[in-house]
């Protein structure tokens, strides 16, 4: 009997999208038997590593916004959307003939518009799975235009979207649907990231987190000697005394799950596997990027996370409430259960009923 066959497309923006991304892909492997292909740019060789035997093509889908530091450069930004999109109709043309030459019976994308046209000309079914989209995005920065309406048209040309907790309206879609956290669940002990750090139990290990999506000088100027408690950063950042994830580590979320608090920029896949580890967090905002608005707004609503300032990130303020940060982790017994639902099961159970 022939395998299903799906090309899911991933941003290029962060690594973020990839791991969520991942978390689905492995479950179409196991649940639904389907062969996948992977369509990103920048997180190809994480996807590659994380996904064993999947096909990853590397190449640019999106550029995203450009980041000085935890701020939207709008200007940079602006020329790179309008460079995309003038290349369009070459990378729908290469995107079909990938399709086609696959076999391709089901395409994914989070959050990537072209795809979406591209499986509509060869009358393959698509889905949007995401809690954002582009069009938002850019339509915050720069306003309705001939760019925001050529993304949108791309979006409404899927046929339908799965969307996922915390997620913006994305009435750019023409069939939503809610699922639960799509997450890539912890597959090592908390004790065991926790022995490896050198540290016991009662120890505060606080997860310092930017995204490779941020610039590169994002926390030039941190202060980095706080008392009460051990720093925990990504492999790539260069901070003195704090502890890095080891370099060609894939499962990033084990160690999230090893901590009592994550001090981070909002971003879904942070926010998610922080959530279904049970650790609170404080979430510092990125100017011009509108999606904040409905991370932070959730996370705080639901008494399991607070905002903090850059300056408090950068200057070690929000150390001063980090036994009242850590003790956030008892509100998550009270939160919605969209939060305690298998996203990832509710994501394959629906794409099964379309393959």
């Amino acid at each position: 009997m022939r395998r299903p066959k799906v090309c899911f497309y991933s941003s290029d923006f962060g690594y973020g999208h990839a791991a969520r991304d991942i978390a689905l892909a492995r479950e179409l492997q196991e649940a639904l038997h389907a062969e996948v292909v992977v369509r990103t740019g920048s997180p190809a060789e994480f996807m590659a590593r994380s996904l064993p035997g999947v096909e990853v093509i590397p190449g640019p889908n999106d550029p995203g916004v450009v980041m000085n530091g935890a701020a939207v450069d709008g200007e940079r930004t602006f020329s790179a959307v309008e460079q995309w999109i003038t290349s369009w109709d070459d990378y729908i043309a290469a995107e079909k003939a990938l399709l086609r030459d696959r076999g391709i019976d089901l395409v994914l994308s989070d959050i990537v518009p072209q795809p979406f046209l591209a499986a509509e000309e060869l009358g393959i079914p698509s889905l949007g799975v995401s809690n954002f989209t582009w069009h938002l995005i850019y339509t915050h920065l720069f306003g309705k235009n001939e760019l925001t309406d050529r993304i949108a048209e791309a979006y409404r040309a899927a046929d339908g979207a799965l969307l996922l907790p915390l997620h913006e309206p994305m009435d750019v879609f023409s069939n939503r649907r809610e699922v639960g956290l799509v997450a890539r669940p912890a597959t090592r002990d908390r004790m065991e990231i926790r022995r490896r750090c050198g540290l016991t139990d009662g120890e505060p290990l606080v997860y310092l987190g930017g995204g490779q999506s941020l610039g590169p000088n994002v926390f030039r100027g941190l202060r980095t000697a706080l008392t009460g408690c051990t720093l925990f950063v990504p492999s790539w950042a260069e901070i003195p005394g704090a502890i890095r994830i080891p370099p060609g580590e894939t499962e990033t979320q084990d160690w999230i799950a090893a901590c009592d608090l994550v001090v981070s920029k909002p971003g879904y896949s942070t926010i998610a596997e922080a959530i279904q580890a049970g650790v609170p967090m404080a979430l510092f905002r990125r100017d011009g990027f509108c999606e904040d608005d409905y991370l932070i707004g959730g996370v705080e609503e639901m008494g399991i996370g607070r905002e903090v300032s850059m300056e408090a990130v950068l200057d070690g303020s929000w150390a001063d409430d980090l036994e009242c940060l850590m003790g956030l982790r008892a509100n998550f017994d009270k939160i919605d259960g969209l939060f305690k639902r298998d996203g990832v099961k509710e994501c394959s159970s629906i794409i099964g009923e379309i393959l």
